[in-house]
């Protein structure tokens, strides 16, 4: 995806996004596929930096899609529910 940085003074086809927070602020930055490094944003909170983030999502999905991994305790597995099933009809 192409990103032009907050200050404008870079384009960059990013392959990976990131939060780094440096204790002071929030930084977004972006790899390329060769590994290269850059600073896209600078935010004063984690909260701001993870709404860009979101932002950055949101533009995907009208392109292509985008998945968001869930949680792990928003996972049911087959044997969770077949468990469920066979608990169906008992009285607690």
């Amino acid at each position: 995806m192409w990103i032009r940085s907050q200050r404008k003074n870079a384009l960059v086809n990013i392959n990976f996004l990131r939060v780094i927070n440096d204790g002071n602020y929030c930084l977004i930055c972006g790899a390329t596929t060769d590994g290269c490094d850059y600073e896209l944003g600078v935010y004063s909170t984690e909260k701001k930096a993870l709404r860009v983030l979101d932002e950055i999502q949101e533009h995907l999905e009208l392109y292509t899609d985008a998945f968001q991994m869930p949680a792990d305790e928003d996972i049911e597995t087959l044997e969770d529910m077949y468990n469920d099933d066979s608990n169906e009809g008992e009285d607690f």
